[in-house]
């Protein structure tokens, strides 16, 4: 019995150690492909629930911070090719997206060269 109970204090102190988080993280994605992608690669230990709204562009995602750190949940975002409000998308993988999920550049910058601001 003595056994038990110190088994059972044991699992009790380490769920209070444990914190779930609640956080909102811009992605820059662009579609309901987008959606997909974004919330299939973050279905993985330790997090919980994983949510990105293609208007807003922002990620609601909860998860037990002793499994899995915010910065990783930044990386696994940049490495599928996608940027954060943290960290840039990964190139190679930018690159790899679907055409409708790759960044829009906007018209008018002098990066876009999609055509010539109107004076």
């Amino acid at each position: 019995m003595k056994k038990l109970l110190i088994a059972l204090l044991m699992i009790s102190t380490v769920s209070v150690f444990a914190k779930t988080i609640t956080q909102k993280i811009l992605v820059k994605g662009e579609c309901e492909m987008c959606k997909d992608k974004i919330e299939a690669a973050l279905d993985i230990q330790g997090i919980s629930f994983a949510e990105w709204d293609v208007e807003s562009k922002m990620l609601t995602v909860r998860y037990n911070d002793k499994k899995i750190s915010e910065d990783q949940i930044h990386e696994t975002i940049s490495k599928l090719g996608y940027a954060t409000g943290k960290l840039a998308a990964n190139v190679a993988s930018q690159k790899a997206l679907d055409k409708c999920c790759q960044p829009k550049k906007v018209c008018g910058t002098e990066k876009a060269g999609c055509c010539s601001k109107k004076k």
